[in-house]
């Protein structure tokens, strides 16, 4: 389930942030949370490029399977985090390393009474521009990190989503 999530979650990640480029590139992010919170699997397979993989050799076929099987879950709630731009990846695409805690509707409602139930991850994606949306993820990593282990930004915004953690 985690790894399902993982995934999906790779495929969806942004933070708020600066202006221009990187502005867009957020709202792309954004945009295709969106998506996966609606499970518009045709609108998030459409922002995978054609050639799309992931670190353990998953196509785009293959993480269209993932991503159905997910959408099957109850709610899907991603809380983006910090978020990290670098350019110069191996074809020029740009690499965004960014943090997210992930938890189903369910979890999101109890979360008070439970106290924080859902895991955090770090992603690596790089990102190609390309059209109708700007740009497409070709290729995604992951894994999960401890709260210890995040970003200084993103444990920040954790603590504001969550000020009893």
């Amino acid at each position: 389930m985690l790894a399902l999530a993982a995934q999906l979650a790779a495929v969806f990640i942004i933070s708020c942030g600066p202006s221009s480029e990187e502005a867009r590139l957020r709202a792309f992010l954004k945009e295709t949370v969106a998506m996966a919170e609606k499970r518009d699997l045709a609108g998030v397979m459409a922002r995978l490029a054609d050639d799309y993989s992931d670190f353990e050799g998953r196509d785009k076929t293959a993480t269209e399977a993932l991503v159905r099987d997910y959408f099957r879950e109850t709610g899907i709630v991603i809380h983006l985090l910090g978020l990290r731009l670098r350019p110069g990846g191996p074809a020029g695409e740009t690499i965004v390393e960014t943090e997210a805690f992930l938890s189903s509707g369910a979890a999101e409602v109890f979360r008070k009474l439970v106290r924080l139930a859902g895991e955090c991850y770090r992603f690596e994606l790089h990102l190609a521009k390309a059209s109708p949306y700007g740009w497409q993820i070709v290729w995604a990593r992951w894994e999960a990190v401890p709260f210890s282990d995040l970003f200084p930004e993103s444990l920040a915004m954790l603590k504001k989503l969550f000020p009893e953690i």
